[in-house]
């Protein structure tokens, strides 16, 4: 995860036409500060967001230090960019021998597999009256005595519609956003004190609130 979020970081700091070496050279100089445990460093070359959810302290502790270094360096590079579509959703793609491809089903926008994709699918679902989709994506807890026409209503007509309809406005400023998570559970920051929750499920993450 941590090499990974410094080959994004170095593909943005140079226009997506980073080297690999280049890259891979980032990676060695991380290694080397785990090695030294400078703290500090190591938080100097993760991207802010990627920062809070990495236990700096272990990585850098003598009795793991040295494992980690080992650990971090890398064995091979794949250069990564994300582009937004017309639609102002977020593509991932991947660069091979024969120049970039898409990594994920562009046309798959309700997609569930991880939190961002959760998040998103929330806000053009939601946009698209595709309550079917709004449905699917609420825990199983909540879907007791839920239906597509009740999420209609509460969305359109009800006497929160409105403040509904501006809470999702909030999300989706942060569509593409990387949301911290451990295996069960996803937290995206939307400032002002506010927070959007997400939980695993075996069908994918669900939006527990926002």
């Amino acid at each position: 995860m941590i090499a990974r979020a410094l080959c994004i970081a170095a593909l943005l700091a140079s226009g997506c036409a980073a080297h690999r070496g280049a890259v891979a050279q980032r990676s060695t100089k991380l290694a080397r500060a785990v090695r030294r445990g400078d703290a500090d460093d190591v938080r100097a070359m993760m991207l802010p967001a990627t920062v809070a959810t990495v236990d700096t302290e272990t990585l850098v502790a003598k009795s793991a230090r040295k494992q980690w270094a080992k650990r971090l360096r890398a064995d091979e590079v794949q250069l990564e960019s994300t582009i937004l579509l017309a639609d102002g959703r977020p593509a991932r793609l991947v660069k091979g021998q024969r120049g970039w491809f898409f990594a994920e089903d562009p046309t798959d926008i309700y997609r569930q597999d991880t939190p961002e994709h959760a998040v998103a699918a929330l806000v053009w679902a939601s946009r698209r009256a595709r309550w079917d989709v709004v449905l699917r994506l609420a825990p199983r807890r909540y879907r007791v005595g839920l239906s597509e026409a009740k999420l209609q209503a509460a969305w359109t007509e009800g006497e929160g519609a409105a403040e509904l309809r501006a809470a999702r406005d909030r999300v989706a400023a942060h569509v593409g956003d990387p949301i911290p998570r451990d295996a069960h559970e996803a937290r995206l920051d939307l400032g002002d004190g506010r927070v959007l929750r997400l939980e695993r499920e075996p069908g994918g993450w669900v939006i527990v609130d926002f």
